[in-house]
């Protein structure tokens, strides 16, 4: 009886303590992380990636990104100006500060973005960044915004129809030649 009870009021405190409209993930390894050149389960990763699910409660009461993901990214330092770097100074004399990218796109100013437009934030550390060469050298922030999520999946999802139909076509080709001989 105890157990029941015990588990009842776990599933009550995880319950309360998602976020709204946010899926559970039942294992942290099967969470999906943007890496640049799409998305592939944490548990494939092989280089360091930080992942920011950005909470639209808390996110409102910031008046930058950059403030939200103060703390939150391990390596990931906030400038007073806003610039980030990511695991410290690599140069004296060339830029440090890290790539950023919304939604495909390469900005100059994480300031510009409005916090509660942000989805999630991927911080791509070491040899992940390299699909960006040598301007994501100290590091890259991609920004996924809810639109740019909304459009991305809908991208997914007719590029896996249009695969679907053109599987059903080579089959139905197959099938024609087969009747034929």
């Amino acid at each position: 009886m105890k157990h029941c009870f015990f588990t009842l009021g776990l599933l009550v405190l995880l319950s309360a303590c998602s976020t709204p409209g946010s899926v559970p993930v039942a294992n942290p390894m099967d969470e999906e992380v943007n890496v640049g050149y799409g998305t592939m389960p944490r548990k494939e990763l092989g280089f360091a990636v930080g992942k920011v699910n950005v909470d639209p409660m808390v996110v409102s009461s910031y008046t930058s990104i950059a403030e939200y993901l103060r703390g939150r990214v391990a390596g990931l330092e906030v400038n007073p100006n806003g610039t980030i770097q990511i695991r410290g100074l690599n140069s004296i004399t060339s830029p440090t500060e890290a790539l950023i990218v919304v939604d495909g796109s390469i900005i100059n100013d994480i300031n510009t973005i409005n916090p509660s437009d942000v989805q999630s934030v991927e911080v791509l550390k070491d040899g992940s960044a390299a699909i960006y060469g040598s301007r994501g050298a100290n590091g890259v922030v991609l920004i996924t915004t809810k639109s740019g999520f909304q459009q991305a999946k809908e991208k997914a999802e007719a590029e896996k129809a249009a695969r679907e139909a053109e599987r059903a076509a080579r089959k139905a080709a197959r099938e024609k030649k087969k009747d034929k001989n």
